[in-house]
């Protein structure tokens, strides 16, 4: 993590011990660094700060709901909609506490709003963003934690990413980490076929 980027990890991870949201954050800031390296007009001063606040929200969601917000089988959609709004909350407080300038809180901000309930990419710093955080269900830590909020097994989630997923990624180069991490999840759990 770049050293800037610290001072926010430490105020917002009191906020990410909600479905494993410390975790994913982690995975999600590593993909956005990636993505931002094959992006020359990428501004990682807004994109990597918006990655570590953009789930904090999800702390003053009703605990008993959170995992009934998302997924195919939701029952409160509205709580999606919900975190968004409560993760710029804590994303101003953080930041201006950290002496950020209102600009770049704004632009921060503007990331974190829409980032799960809007679809089209509203500036190359939003779809990397968007696609970072979509990208975590591909890595062997999002399958297994989506298989397991979902009752379902790890070549379930494989499909669900490549059918239903993957048509929603926004940049091309998101598109070619998505389909080399699926090819990934696919030797794994097939790995025993090739060794027995």
């Amino acid at each position: 993590m770049r050293e800037k980027d610290i001072a926010i990890w430490k105020a917002a991870k009191p906020y990410l011990d909600v479905r494993n949201n410390d975790e994913h954050t982690l995975h999600v800031y590593t993909l956005g660094q990636q993505l931002i390296e094959q992006e020359p007009e990428a501004n990682a001063d807004i994109i990597l700060p918006s990655i570590l606040l953009h789930d904090t929200g999800w702390k003053m969601i009703p605990q008993d709901k959170v995992l009934q917000a998302f997924g195919p089988n939701r029952k409160y959609p509205e709580l999606q909609r919900q975190h968004e709004l409560e993760s710029v909350k804590i994303a101003t407080g953080i930041l201006e506490n950290l002496g950020y300038s209102s600009n770049d809180i704004q632009q921060i901000n503007a990331i974190i709003d829409g980032h799960d309930t809007t679809a089209e990419q509203r500036s190359i710093n939003d779809g990397i963003m968007k696609d970072a955080d979509k990208l975590w269900r591909y890595t062997p830590h999002g399958i297994c934690i989506i298989a397991e909020w979902f009752g379902i097994d790890n070549m379930a989630v494989i499909d669900i990413l490549v059918n239903f997923v993957r048509p929603q990624l926004l940049r091309k180069d998101s598109g070619h980490l998505a389909d080399s991490l699926i090819r990934i999840a696919r030797l794994k759990e097939n790995m025993s076929t090739y060794l027995n």
